[in-house]
């Protein structure tokens, strides 16, 4: 059996048993690695015998473990901070600490470890993300009511017969009846002790002005969404840690604790004990460069509704305008001339992101275009500004147009890479447009692999 021995913060070391994997920073792979210490400054392994020492910047990940597979009959919540970490936890509950008139939040993980959090760290909560349809709207739910808190709820779709008895839509290719999930804008207030409700400010109805105070049974709610953000005097992340279960924590800390596992801080002040065992993965990319979809902590998304749109009284909450890591096509990763991206944005119009870089990142790049499988007509165009400099536009201009026989012809879809240097940029933001309204409603822009260097 080998072994796995990371050299953490303060000199500890600490020692991980099974076969693992190295991920150099040139994509090479080098299996059955047995590392032997691991620095700030550089890292050590051995493969057949022969120790190899790497400087820190040259390894991408290490990998430990499996992550197990979750199996389909678990019930499991998502809890999203405010800095990226993504937890995975069989009980949560918010409760009011009635000294200090604040709430906090309690879980524990999957993977065993119970985590008491500060309120303010918590962007999110999905109360059911056992289902995969449910987990992917809540990812795009979370980015497109950045800014905004809400109560998120799940009802089943009801249709009224002749006779004026209600009854349940069923989906012809489930045959399990059919759901909808909506937002409910609130102002969120404070829980009772034991966990149970939580108060928040609606409004009903849009003609109304003043708001209502109501209490909501916490494990009847689809998900709650916060308008935390996280500190921008926040420490950085030095590595991702995985843990078995698929618990994906932001790291700016990592120490040996007193029962001989590691104790995880992320940026936004959480902190989490691990048993060694329950690690599968420390991937330290993440310090070096990060896809914009991952960087959800760092988002402000603002909405300009279409003037069609508007006229048709659609509200912004109700129609996605960021689909992060695939096309407009349910479940499809986003394709350009050809080539496959696992990572990305998908953005409608009018859409602004913006990111908050804190001059941390010299280098924006990515591949920018229509998606070869996403149907389109029209002419908009995406802007990528650096705090408040024009920095590049990218024009997309679609039109089907007929040939002599009355034939649709469309366009080539040629993508268009994208490098721009963004040294001491503390605001980035892309902006698209559509030229005119009928373009806002049939034309998206995709971006391969946009990612932010150090």
């Amino acid at each position: 059996m080998r072994y796995f021995r990371v050299l953490l913060g303060l000199g500890l070391v600490v020692t991980f048993a099974g076969a693992g994997e190295v991920l150099t920073e040139t994509e090479e792979t080098v299996r059955d690695a047995e590392v032997v210490s691991v620095s700030a400054k550089e890292i050590v392994y051995k493969v057949g015998g022969k120790e190899i020492t790497k400087k820190t910047g040259e390894i991408r990940k290490l990998d430990l473990r499996d992550v197990d597979r979750i199996g389909t009959d678990k019930k499991y919540s998502q809890i999203d901070l405010t800095d990226g970490t993504t937890l995975l936890a069989t009980e949560w509950a918010i409760k009011l600490n009635a000294q200090e008139k604040v709430n906090f939040l309690e879980l524990k993980l999957l993977s065993g470890p119970a985590v008491k959090l500060p309120i303010d760290t918590v962007n999110g909560i999905l109360n059911n993300a056992s289902d995969d349809k449910d987990r992917n709207d809540w990812r795009n739910r979370v980015i497109n009511t950045r800014g905004k808190e809400a109560l998120v709820f799940k009802r089943v779709v009801m249709r009224k017969e002749k006779s004026g008895k209600e009854v349940e839509v069923i989906d012809p290719d489930t045959g399990k009846a059919q759901t909808t999930t909506f937002n409910l804008p609130a102002t969120l207030g404070n829980a009772d002790e034991k966990g149970e409700t939580l108060e928040a400010a609606i409004v009903l109805d849009d003609k109304k002005d003043e708001a209502q105070q109501k209490n909501f049974k916490q494990k009847e709610l689809h998900g709650i969404i916060y308008k935390h953000t996280l500190p921008p005097k926040s420490p950085a992340v030095i590595c991702k840690v995985v843990d078995t279960f698929g618990n994906a924590v932001m790291a700016s800390k990592i120490e040996k604790n007193k029962d001989g596992g590691v104790t995880v801080t992320t940026p936004s002040g959480a902190s989490m004990d691990f048993e060694l065992k329950q690690l599968s993965q420390i991937d330290y990319s993440r310090g070096r460069f990060d896809y914009l979809s991952a960087l959800v902590e760092k988002l402000q998304t603002t909405i300009t509704p279409n003037e069609l749109d508007q006229i048709d009284k659609l509200k912004p909450e109700n129609k996605w305008y960021v689909y992060p890591d695939r096309s407009l096509r349910e479940g499809s990763p986003i394709k350009l001339g050809g080539t496959s991206y696992r990572s990305g944005l998908t953005l409608l119009p009018d859409v602004e992101l913006e990111y908050d870089l804190g001059g941390n990142y010299r280098q924006f790049d990515a591949t920018i275009g229509i998606d070869d499988e996403t149907k389109a007509e029209g002419e908009a165009s995406l802007e990528i500004w650096g705090d408040n400099r024009k920095l590049d536009t990218v024009k997309l201009n679609f039109r089907t147009t007929k040939n002599e026989k009355g034939e649709a012809i469309s366009p080539t879809r040629q993508p268009q890479k994208l490098s721009l240097t963004i040294k001491d940029v503390e605001k980035l933001k892309l902006v698209f447009k559509a030229k005119d309204p009928l373009s806002g409603l049939s034309i998206s822009v995709s971006l391969g692999d946009a990612r932010v260097s150090r």
